[in-house]
């Protein structure tokens, strides 16, 4: 074999190698991918079967980067203005304040039934709790928006529609909170009634604060 046969073989075996390589990664890409969307169709099942009452958050994986892209969503969702005098700037932060008091009544209320209970680790809930709590509240959400958006008419309608969204939505977070806290419906939703007030009362105040 010439000198010219040996470079000419080798330069071929580079190309092959090169090719492997670029298949191989963009198999690996594509294999995950699919995982994602798998993935994602299923936790969205589950959200599903968490309206329905048929699921709860533990059946949601304790995945972090789940939580953040259901508080982007959340900021999405707030985006979408009900009400066009209210500015986009308010929407976000009342959107900003939900996230943020839900993410710390969450977590003061899990280490309290720690404390109450020695030996149990219901801190470790956090994440799925979170998940559960604000993914919900993002789908519920985005209802009420579609559904005023679809009602065009103000008055009744408009109003007992949105009681009627926001009462089905202190059920299902008192569903969550009953199994996130291991007890029972009437003390869920009592822990869903006073998450609500606490974040009544942020924005309120946070409204007191815009208002000159």
């Amino acid at each position: 074999m010439t000198k010219g046969q040996i470079i000419e073989t080798r330069n071929s075996l580079v190309r092959f190698n090169y090719r492997v390589l670029i298949q191989y990664v963009i198999l690996c890409n594509v294999k995950k991918i699919s995982n994602y969307n798998t993935n994602m169709i299923f936790n969205l099942k589950i959200f599903l079967n968490i309206l329905l009452f048929s699921s709860g958050p533990q059946d949601l994986p304790a995945s972090s980067n789940l939580l953040k892209l259901i508080i982007i969503i959340n900021l999405v969702v707030g985006l979408m203005a009900v009400d066009p005098n209210i500015d986009i700037t308010v929407n976000i932060f009342f959107a900003l304040i939900y996230i943020f008091v839900t993410l710390l009544f969450i977590r003061i209320c899990l280490n309290i039934k720690d404390k109450a209970n020695q030996g149990t680790n219901y801190s470790s809930r956090y994440v799925q709790v979170c998940n559960g709590t604000l993914g919900v509240h993002a789908i519920v959400a985005l209802i009420t928006n579609l559904m005023t958006m679809i009602i065009s008419t103000t008055g009744e309608p408009l109003l007992i529609t949105f009681l009627i969204i926001s009462l089905y939505a202190w059920f299902v977070n008192g569903h969550i909170f009953r199994n996130a806290f291991d007890t029972n419906m009437t003390i869920g939703l009592g822990f869903s009634l006073l998450h609500s007030m606490v974040c009544v009362i942020f924005m309120m105040l946070f409204i007191q604060v815009l208002t000159p």
